[in-house]
């Protein structure tokens, strides 16, 4: 994304919620999407396994994510996902929890975004009755529109909310 003002490249500022130019000091703040996320700018060599169009450097409730503008995915780095599940949690407390997955997503086979590689398919196994995929190799997971969503408002277990 370039500045507005002058044409240059602008970076991340502000912790995750602006950017900012070096050449005339402009600062564009970025307004979050309905769901919460902050797009940034297209990364054409990350392509979504869902719909396969480019994905967005983004962010959503702080966390650095990759995110695709059309099925609404994440791509998110195995280290952020706790995090991103915190300030999900933190940003959208109480509420009704959102539907289930589906069961028969688990036969749904795609390819890491980064390695072209079959990502494993499973079950989230920290509540939400989430369908995720993820890849060891290069430390993602893949959730779908609403998955993250479904994670932060399940119930937790009584050992996470003492560690709270």
């Amino acid at each position: 994304m370039n500045c507005p003002s002058c044409g240059a490249p602008l970076r991340l500022a502000g912790g995750l919620t602006s950017l900012r130019c070096d050449y005339c000091r402009c600062v564009v703040p970025l307004a979050p999407d309905d769901e919460g996320m902050r797009y940034l700018d297209e990364v054409a060599e990350l392509l979504c396994p869902v719909c396969a169009v480019p994905l967005w450097n983004a962010t959503l409730a702080n966390a650095p994510v990759h995110a695709c503008k059309k099925c609404r995915g994440l791509l998110v780095a195995m280290g952020a996902f706790e995090g991103l599940v915190e300030g999900v949690r933190a940003q959208n407390p109480g509420g009704a929890m959102p539907a289930a997955g589906d069961d028969n997503e688990l036969s749904r086979k795609l390819a890491c975004p980064r390695c072209h590689r079959p990502m494993e398919t499973h079950f989230y196994y920290g509540g939400g009755h989430v369908v995720m995929e993820d890849c060891e190799r290069c430390e993602v997971n893949w959730l779908d529109s609403g998955a993250i969503k479904r994670i932060a408002r399940a119930p937790q277990s009584e050992s996470a909310r003492e560690s709270v």
